[in-house]
This record gives C-alpha cells, structure tokens and sequence, in this order.
C-alpha cells in the first residue's frame, strides 16, 4: 500500500521555561524547571505521522551542528526518509524559547535559523517524490514563497495538499484553490477570515469562509479542549474534546496535524480520520512536549474507546 506522506518541515531545538503562571509584559518571575527538547512544528508533524504509521518523507533545513546532527540521526532511527533533509553549514538549527504554566498554557518565540533557507529549489529537487505521495502536509515556518511553490506543485501533480497555516501569515489568495484541505486552529482561523472563533458555531462559519476562498476539500478547525469542527462543501460536523488532564499543550496541535496525515495517507475518510487526530492529541497533552512520545499502540487503543463506530 501507498501510505507516502511528504512533509516541507521545520526543526527548533526548544528552550522550555516552566513557571506557576506566565509573566505578564516587563514581568520577571522564578521558574521551577528547564529542559530542552527538539521540536518544530514540521519536524513535530513528520515524526507523530511516522510513529502512526506514515511513509515519511521530510523536506528540511538544520544546521550543520551538533544538534542538527543529531536530530537527522534519530530521523533515520525511527524510519523516516532523510535524504532531503540537508545540514546547512551556514546557519545554525532554529531555536524555540517557549514558556509553560502549570495549567499547561504556554506562549513561544522562534527564530527560524536553517528553517528560513529552505527554498524553491529544495522543493524541486523532491518533484518526484511528491508525484508519488498520497498527501503533502506544509506549515508556514519555512518562508512563504517555498511553502506556496510546494504546494501548487503538489496540485498540479494531482496530489492531496494540506496546510497548518501556522505561525498564521496572510496568504496569497491565488494559492486557496490548491490547498486540499485546510487546518487553523481557533485563533488562526480568526486571523484569516476575521471571524471571531469562540465555540463550534462561529468555528463553522470561519471555515465556510474559507472553503469559499477556494480551499477544495474541507476546514478543519481544531478548539483545543473544546475539540474540533469539520467542514465540508456538504456537510458540518462537531467533534467533542476528549477530556484528558493537560500537563503540557505545546505540540497538541502538531500530533493533531500528523496523525491526520497518518490516517489520510491510509486512504481513510475525513470525519474517521479527524476523529484519530483527535485521539493522539488528546494524549500529547498528558506529557511534557508529549508528540515526541506518541505511540501507535496507545492511540489506536484510545481510537477504539472513544470511537467504536469506526472499528467495523
């Protein structure tokens, strides 16, 4: 079976700050921990869709540093394809700083270091490789320009395109009608269409405005705890959150978006598959920087608990 995913990917190594609560603007406050973990949210979405099942393919930018190194090893380790994953001898890996409370709310700063050379060109050299994947899944913390050349290169070719348009960024208006499926969350999809997203209803009409722009498939609009909302040119649909304890919700929405890619490449419909990404997500936020840690096993066990009717 064909179950090729593509990823145009992102890698930061993440500085995690961990305090009772955030500081507000000027504030300092003593933290209780420090750790750091590799995450990014091209790299995050590759790895979760490889743990769940996808044949990986990573389009990537690192340093050629210690850390870079490194996380191109443990790609190899886990199964992924690396060979366009380049170790860039003039910019050093990105780096994260991200800050966490002990409600599990955070707010993160990036710079993109190696993640901003990775260009058009890049995206060429993988023609051939994106003419034989099920599915294409972009992120905009490479730049723009390569992150729309991917994509309408993937239309062209007939192949499934999905966007996390996050960090949100405006996009070219042109580039809708080649995005097969899109995947905000609440605030991004605000940003994009100017609606307020507060709940299932105003998430719904956001995505409508979307699909109108041309986005060809469906909006997925992720509410985090509050869950997700479906949007088709037929149909609406609302899924629940599944209540889980949150330690930790940095990289929720990343397994969100890389288990989706999992289950699309398996040719699985839209509302089973959302309904997978919802389970994977839903266990990230139970661990520190949890994507890191996804397991197959323990997704597809939640799956048949939450979700029997899809088992059959």
């Amino acid at each position: 079976m064909n179950n090729r995913v593509v990823v145009l990917g992102s890698c930061s190594v993440c500085h995690v700050f961990t305090s009772p609560e955030l500081p507000a603007r000027g504030e300092t406050l003593i933290g209780d921990d420090y750790h750091i973990v590799v995450g990014g949210k091209g790299s995050g979405q590759a790895i979760v869709a490889q743990k769940l099942g996808g044949d990986v393919f990573l389009l990537e930018r690192l340093g050629d540093d210690a850390y870079g190194r490194a996380e191109k090893q443990s790609y190899e380790e886990m199964g992924m394809h690396t060979e366009f994953v380049h170790l860039d001898t003039k910019t050093p890996t990105g780096h994260a700083g991200i800050f966490l409370d002990a409600n599990g709310q955070n707010k993160i700063v990036v710079v993109p270091g190696a993640n901003g050379q990775v260009s058009c060109s890049d995206v060429d050299c993988l023609r051939e490789t994106i003419a034989g994947a099920k599915i294409l899944g972009a992120q905009l913390e490479v730049p723009l320009e390569t992150v729309d050349h991917a994509i309408r290169i993937a239309a062209a070719l007939g192949v499934r395109t999905m966007l996390d348009p996050a960090p949100v960024a405006p996009i070219d208006e042109s580039l809708y009608p080649c995005i097969s499926i899109m995947k905000p969350n609440e605030r991004e999809a605000q940003l994009l269409t100017g609606v307020p997203v507060t709940d299932s209803e105003t998430a719904a009409e956001a995505a409508r405005i979307l699909l109108n722009k041309g986005v060809r498939e469906a909006v997925i609009i992720t509410l985090g705890e509050k869950g997700t909302v479906l949007v088709t040119r037929d149909t609406e649909r609302y899924f629940p959150g599944i209540p889980m304890e949150a330690i930790d919700t940095g990289g929720a929405g990343d397994t969100f978006a890389g288990a989706l890619l999992a289950a699309l490449s398996r040719d699985w419909a839209l509302e089973k598959a959302v309904c997978y990404a919802q389970c994977a997500s839903a266990l990230c936020v139970t661990r520190i920087s949890g994507y890191s840690a996804t397991d197959k096993a323990e997704v597809d066990a939640l799956f048949a608990k939450v979700y029997p009717q899809y088992l059959s």
